[in-house]
């Protein structure tokens, strides 16, 4: 996982750098995946660091491709960038919360429609209201 982690990071800054940049007060294009690349590399670089603290520490040997919830969350976000477009930011976003609250943290079904609901407001104050971008709005 630290590796797909890693190896999409490394894609993101590398394509981000293509785009102009911006400024803070007015990112552009190429801003927002830069510092997600930068974000997913240092995580992955985390998640090497712990694994390998933690084979020291059970010396089993045995290989592990992490547990449930690292793959849930993998998937999901995978399937974010499958659907971002097709179905729209607000949708894919609301599925991919909905997902992580009912699958991984195992919330009841009215906290995850509150949770999701909210994260899709979230998203549209934050980019709509306060940036000023327009994100993809699917068929909806």
């Amino acid at each position: 996982m630290a590796l797909a982690l890693l190896g999409t990071g490394v894609f993101f800054v590398w394509q981000s750098v293509l785009l102009p940049f911006g400024n803070v007060a007015l990112p552009g294009p190429g801003f927002f995946p830069f510092l997600l690349g930068i974000v997913l590399g240092l995580v992955a670089v985390a998640i090497v660091i712990q694994a390998k603290w933690q084979e020291r520490a059970d010396q089993a040997g045995a290989i592990s491709l992490g547990n449930r919830d690292t793959l849930v969350v993998f998937a999901a976000l995978v399937g974010v960038g499958l659907f971002f477009e097709w179905l729209g930011t607000y949708v894919t976003l609301g599925l991919f919360t909905a997902a992580l609250l009912l699958l991984v943290a195992r919330t009841s079904p009215w906290r995850v429609v509150l949770g999701a609901s909210l994260g899709m407001i979230a998203v549209w104050v934050f980019f709509r209201v306060l940036l000023g971008v327009q994100l993809p709005t699917g068929p909806f």
